[in-house]
């Protein structure tokens, strides 16, 4: 027969396993220290390169900003929780001079609210000390004096401890700063109540359109002038005010009725600046 069509035997050895290409080309085991401290080099190289300026970050989306309000309010707990903490411990530690923890920022009067003594424009005033049974009406009697009230608050105590204190504390904000200086200058340890008030400056606080409280005083000034009787409610001198006849109210004659011809006159003379004096009647 033909060459080679006798039976072959073949390899059954590596029948059945998986075929794992080899790499003729012999990659090195390791890197040496040399390499390996270039690469890091690199890489950190890579990682702490800044940005292009202008280039916004595609993964970093926009806060709202009810997220940064949040945020905020977050942050302000914080701090106020922080300073309850290191009151909390000043309190319980008996080792402090009284002398510095009353000069310190973190004193331990009921001190509550905003403080901002460093603004020059502020009106509002803290009220530390006063009388747990003063109300709102009377302190807008006390400081009203000074000047119109923009706002008053007092904040009552809540809490067993916070009432077993026996004083309280508020704010009053004046419409403008110089009422504030002068009612703080008058004021400031004066008693009320039998309990000697402690004043300072506080966060400013938004001035309303129209005050709360005006003084009687002051709120005499800004009411209208009684009726005259004259044109326009014009006002006579002082001194000329007995020479003017009283009026009937809401009519252009006088209580007396003999007194018409010298509502004439009078009249005519403020009508007579305008070029023409025209009687209030018709004689006959």
């Amino acid at each position: 027969g033909p060459p080679g069509t006798g039976k072959r035997q073949e390899d059954t050895k590596e029948k059945g396993k998986l075929y794992k290409p080899q790499s003729r080309i012999e990659l090195p085991s390791e890197k040496n220290s040399a390499e390996k401290a270039q690469e890091y080099a690199r890489l950190l190289g890579e990682r702490m390169k800044p940005e292009r300026p202008g280039k916004k970050k595609e993964k970093e989306k926009k806060k709202s900003n009810l997220e940064l309000f949040k945020e905020e309010l977050k942050m302000i707990q914080e701090e106020r929780e922080e300073r309850h903490k290191y009151k909390g411990a000043i309190r319980s530690s008996s080792e402090i001079d009284p002398e510095i923890l009353k000069s310190s920022s973190l004193s331990l009067s009921d001190e509550k609210g905003s403080f901002d003594s460093g603004d020059p424009n502020t009106t509002n005033i803290y009220l530390g000390n006063i009388n747990p049974k003063i109300t709102e009406q009377q302190l807008m009697e006390v400081f009203g004096k000074y000047g119109p009230l923009a706002s008053i608050k007092i904040m009552w105590p809540r809490s067993d401890e916070e009432k077993s204190r026996g004083r309280n504390c508020g704010f009053v904000a004046f419409m403008n700063r110089k009422d504030g200086d002068r009612a703080m200058k008058a004021l400031n340890g004066k008693e009320v109540l039998g309990y000697e008030m402690k004043l300072g400056w506080g966060k400013g606080v938004p001035i309303p359109p129209f005050p709360i409280y005006i003084p009687p005083t002051l709120l005499s000034l800004t009411q209208p002038p009684p009726p005259s009787g004259l044109p326009f409610n014009a006002q006579p001198h002082p001194k000329d005010r007995n020479k003017v006849p009283r009026m009937r109210p809401n009519e252009p004659y006088p209580v007396n009725p003999e007194d018409a011809d010298k509502v004439d006159k009078v009249t005519c003379e403020y009508r007579f600046s305008a070029g023409a004096c025209v009687p209030l009647r018709v004689h006959t």
